[in-house]
């Protein structure tokens, strides 16, 4: 038994850390040192009983890491979320574990203030490890679930639906307008978004900005609008359309490319009395301006 273990190890059919290997040594080496024993040979007693020990405590600790990543918390999810968000988004009131649990999706502001955006659940398919990959199913609100996949080549999302306060969804704009007080509802929805372990993704994002408002121009509506984010990286394209309203109707490109210019064609329409404004705002793009239409592009 522990030649024929030696061989499939040899022969590439079993791994040094896999069970059955250590478990085929563990029986060969009982064997052999209670034949050594009934025939005096103390010193091959010896050996046969080290190399039983070895082989136990390696399957010992697999079982011990294995109970451990089995029953490791749910607060884990908290300082995960954390890191990728750049301390955005956190998981508070998290209970159960990494494979089945439920908390509450929380934004962050500068002041490191949590504001409570949605409840979470999610369940851990255990089928899909027939397929090498880890598989959850997340449940936003109550909604529709969506599905995480991770395996060997990245990470995937599918089928994500959530309202995220407009505020914090725009934190990330590197630009003084992201700090104007963004308010109303945004709806985030991801139909399907893969990203590879070097950083690179492709997939297709959709956002409606409905009841949108700023605080910096107090009691203006600024309608509802429509961005679809196509991403093939290195290249991301944001279409940006008007649903509703008079006050504001932007529309147009913007194509965002990593570590060059961004190319932005954008036509915005409404009052000229807020157009007035927003063309002072944006002074550094250089908007022209038509009575009613304001253009940007670069």
């Amino acid at each position: 038994m522990v030649l024929g273990a030696y061989a499939l190890l040899s022969m590439k059919k079993l791994t040094s850390d896999s069970y059955a290997y250590h478990g085929i040594n563990i029986v060969g080496s009982a064997f052999l040192a209670f034949y050594a024993y009934q025939k005096g040979a103390g010193a091959n007693v010896l050996v046969n009983v080290v190399w039983l020990l070895i082989g136990g405590a390696a399957i010992f600790a697999a079982g011990v890491g294995a109970l451990l990543v089995a029953s490791a918390p749910a607060l884990l999810l908290d300082a995960a979320l954390d890191h990728a968000s750049a301390g955005r988004f956190r998981l508070v009131l998290a209970e159960g574990t990494l494979w089945n649990g439920q908390g509450r999706l929380a934004s962050a502001d500068s002041s490191a203030s949590l504001s409570p955006i949605t409840r979470l659940r999610w369940a851990f398919e255990p089928s899909a490890l027939a397929g090498a990959r880890l598989r959850w199913q997340l449940t936003i609100d109550g909604g529709a679930p969506a599905t995480l996949e991770i395996d060997p080549g990245g990470v995937a999302l599918q089928r994500l639906a959530v309202q995220l306060p407009p505020a914090t969804a725009f934190a990330a704009v590197p630009h003084a307008i992201a700090r104007a007080g963004w308010r109303g509802v945004l709806e985030l929805n991801v139909p399907a978004l893969a990203c590879g372990w070097g950083g690179r993704c492709a997939g297709t994002l959709q956002a409606e900005w409905r009841a949108g408002g700023v605080d910096i121009l107090p009691g203006q509506a600024l309608g509802d609008h429509r961005i679809v984010a196509a991403i093939a990286a290195p290249v991301t394209t944001l279409e940006i359309s008007a649903l509703r309203g008079r006050a504001l109707a932007v529309n147009g490109k913007v194509e965002l490319s990593g570590g060059q210019r961004p190319r932005v064609d954008l036509d915005v329409g409404g009052d000229p009395r807020l157009l007035g404004r927003l063309e002072g705002m944006l002074a550094e793009l250089r908007p022209t301006r038509d009575g009613e239409r304001m253009r940007i592009r670069f």
